[in-house]
């Protein structure tokens, strides 16, 4: 599905994507269990309820989930949001089409079903993945070296750094910042809870 843009922006995002999750039809209902945001990315865990008896297979009609005794079952979609010039939009898929998007929260990816679809699995994995990867601490102090080297502008290439923090004049709060340790230099990694390290 493409992008769908409101000429507006909803005065609740996250009360939009619950609907957006929800519906009735003569056959099913089904609404949003959890929702959780990651910058301009929105992870549901929506449940779906049958109106009618289980199916004898113990799965959902496409054959992807496991149904439990009432022939329910919660699957995984997400959301891509965008603005745009003064309105707001979205594009929807669920995790059976391995969304490039992965950082739903542990505790949404453990409400949803057991699932046949091989999409739908690696893409919980590579969740699973990313969220050991941004729960590792990083203090001041903590030396670590990259798994590959970063280019900078200046050309150069450096893999290992101290972390350090930094507040300028006026700010709030501090930032972090990281030092290599060949050279000195006080640098900025974006991302760098997503990247390969190990702490030395």
């Amino acid at each position: 599905m493409g992008w769908l843009i409101y000429n507006h922006t909803p005065a609740s995002i996250r009360d939009e994507i619950a609907r957006l999750c929800g519906g009735e039809n003569e056959a099913r209902q089904s609404y949003a269990v959890h929702i959780s945001q990651k910058g301009n990315v929105w992870y549901a865990a929506v449940r779906v309820e049958p109106k009618e008896a289980r199916l004898p297979s113990g799965l959902d009609a496409t054959g992807d989930y496991e149904t439990d005794a009432t022939g329910s079952y919660t699957f995984a979609a997400v959301f891509l949001t965008t603005r745009q010039g003064g309105g707001w939009g979205y594009k929807d898929m669920d995790e059976t089409m391995g969304p490039n998007e992965a950082q739903a929260p542990l505790k949404l990816l453990d409400l949803l079903s057991p699932t046949t679809s091989e999409w739908a699995q690696k893409w919980r994995q590579k969740c699973r993945d990313n969220a050991a990867l941004t729960s590792r601490p990083l203090k001041p102090g903590d030396v670590i070296r990259l798994e590959q080297p970063l280019r900078f502008t200046d050309g150069s290439e450096r893999q290992t750094f101290r972390v350090s923090t930094d507040k300028y004049p006026g700010a709030r709060r501090s930032r972090t910042v990281f030092v290599c340790t060949e050279t000195g230099a006080a640098c900025r990694i974006s991302n760098i809870r997503q990247r390969n390290w190990t702490r030395i």
